[in-house]
């Protein structure tokens, strides 16, 4: 399983998909199945493409 966590930002210079993140802001934690990540990472950076947004590695 692998874990996504929700939250909101300050800046908005952060990534919007991120391998570590502050808890300080996190919102909510969900569990996915391991083998489906790389379609979460492709929608987060279709999304970040589109809001003028990083995404990190």
């Amino acid at each position: 399983m692998t874990r996504l966590h929700f939250g909101h930002v300050e800046e908005l210079d952060e990534p919007i998909y991120a391998s570590t993140t502050s808890s300080k802001h996190m919102l909510v934690t969900v569990e996915i199945q391991t083998t489906d990540e790389p379609l979460y990472r492709a929608f987060f950076t279709e999304l970040a493409q589109l809001s003028d947004r990083p995404i990190a590695s």
